[in-house]
């Protein structure tokens, strides 16, 4: 399913099959999520939407099975998800160790380079992390980018510990698995957001979550938490999300920007910013070893992947639209191998 134009549904493509290659592997994609993020990039809300080369296939949560191997360290058959950008291991990001900043990437799966809306796919066998044998392929999906994503930020970027009072703002596709993840932690942590369903989800799961549009609701936020955050995790990116951020954050705070888009900057006040030097820092994905100690997290039961729908690879379209709308809590997934059959 590929997009032939940006002001239309995503078509029907045949490809050929992908050819083998040295380190690289065959995978027959079973399952991929769809992200708030293909729904940019298909609609040309990206930065590089202008440059990006028509007809593409989008789709980055990608799990898959291996075809073959070259050299055959992973058996056929082993269930992997696929690391969706490809450093070049050159330039200086790769060579300070930050390859998820990678300045010349070889490969961004489903973003510049063919995604997982497709039926095979080849990827270099190091951005492959193995399926532990309890995750299924649907809850598998969203493991690299929604709970990948997720974890960077609390863990990382937030420096979230037991006892840490943080805020998750947007309890969506990577908010809701935040969520989770900073209380795993030990930290206190209190969600908000605007969809009434995605609060009922959350609390399904025993997680608090304010709704945002309550004139009180950062009143309840600190009486939550017992007083300001230590840190802020904005999955929105909005002016108005950045700016309730930095309310709500504790002087020596810091607020971690996940969501953005092209048309949103940011406006703070500067004098609080300097003098309660409160840190703003973004987080962008997650690098392959903090996937590994994601992946754990869910094989141990500390993070469930939240599911909102599983849809044939042929309602693609849907799930773009729906997404669009607002109206998905965690992860639709395509289905794109009968994996859930």
């Amino acid at each position: 399913m590929a997009v032939a134009g940006y002001d239309r549904p995503l078509e029907w493509l045949d490809l050929p099959a992908p050819e083998p290659r040295p380190r690289w592997a065959i995978l027959e994609v079973l399952t991929c999520g769809v992200c708030a993020t293909d729904v940019k990039t298909a609609r040309g809300r990206m930065p590089f939407s202008e440059e990006l080369r028509l007809p593409h296939v989008p789709g980055h949560e990608i799990c898959a099975r291996v075809v073959a191997a070259d050299p055959p360290v992973l058996e056929s058959g082993t269930v992997v998800v696929v690391y969706h950008l490809w450093p070049c291991r050159r330039c200086e990001r790769c060579r300070a160790g930050v390859e998820q900043l990678c300045l010349e990437p070889v490969g961004w799966t489903g973003f510049k380079t063919a995604g997982g809306f497709q039926q095979q796919l080849a990827a270099p066998i190091d951005r492959l992390a193995i399926v532990p044998p309890g995750i299924d392929p649907v809850h598998a999906a969203p493991l690299t980018c929604a709970i990948g994503t997720g974890y960077r930020a609390v863990v990382t970027r937030a420096r979230a510990k037991p006892g840490s009072k943080l805020v998750i703002i947007g309890a969506g596709g990577v908010g809701i698995h935040a969520l989770q993840i900073a209380r795993a932690l030990g930290a206190q942590v209190v969600g908000l957001d605007v969809s009434e369903r995605a609060i009922e989800v959350a609390a399904s799961l025993g997680l608090e979550v304010v709704a945002a549009g309550q004139p009180d609701a950062e009143d309840r936020i600190r009486e939550a938490l017992g007083g300001p955050a230590d840190a802020v995790v904005d999955t929105v990116g909005t002016s108005a999300t950045l700016q309730r951020a930095f309310r709500l954050a504790r002087p020596a705070g810091r607020i971690v920007g996940v969501g953005y888009s092209v048309a949103s900057e940011i406006q703070l006040p500067t004098a609080r910013f300097v003098l309660e030097e409160v840190e703003l820092v973004g987080s962008r994905y997650v690098s392959m070893d903090e996937l590994d100690r994601a992946i754990a997290m869910v094989a141990m039961g500390q993070v469930k992947p939240v599911i909102d729908r599983v849809l044939p690879l042929e309602r693609a379209n849907e799930a773009l639209d729906a997404l669009d709308a607002g109206e998905v809590v965690g992860r639709i997934v395509l289905d794109v191998a009968g994996a859930a059959s």
